[in-house]
């Protein structure tokens, strides 16, 4: 059995990556937020952002659309009310891409989104985009269940370890 040495200018962050198919698009006006998110959610699939408030349906559907993300988080700090208009539109137009809303506090519109703490523990955050990309939108009708029911987990990546 011959063992060939790979070169190691040859591997990319990308190639090393678990293969997966979950593309998460985080919007929120919050530049900070942008790292945690990037390595909280990369470990399941691949991350991109937009630096702006998501409270317009229309911008926020479009650029869902254009990004083709399976599941949106959504900085809701400081725009819950907005927040909500902006989330059942999703569900209308967009019923198949999951969602997940974070938020700093905890309001009656915070409430009703089911949103996260935002700087809360890691492994939250990493496992509700897991279940957004399985139960989608919080606010749009349940997704059903395979005729065993159970639900169709294929394409959605496990996590790699319990970090916090």
């Amino acid at each position: 059995m011959q063992y060939s040495r790979m070169n190691p200018a040859s591997l990319s962050r990308e190639s090393m990556a678990a293969p997966s198919t979950l593309r998460a698009l985080v919007i929120g006006d919050d530049a900070g937020y942008r790292r945690r998110a990037e390595h909280v959610i990369g470990e399941v699939g691949s991350v991109s952002f937009a630096l702006m408030t998501p409270t317009d349906p229309v911008d926020v559907v479009d650029l869902a659309e254009r990004e083709r993300a399976a599941v949106l988080v959504l900085d809701a700090t400081g725009c819950e009310a907005q927040l909500i208009a902006v989330v059942r539109a999703l569900a209308e137009r967009m019923p198949e891409v999951g969602v997940v809303v974070v938020c700093e506090h905890l309001t009656d519109g915070a409430r009703e989104l089911r949103a996260l703490p935002k700087w809360g523990w890691m492994r939250d955050l990493r496992e509700g985009v897991q279940r957004a990309a399985i139960d989608g939108n919080p606010l749009g009708r349940p997704r059903a269940l395979a005729a065993n029911g159970r639900r169709d987990l294929r394409g959605v990546s496990a996590t790699r370890g319990s970090r916090r």
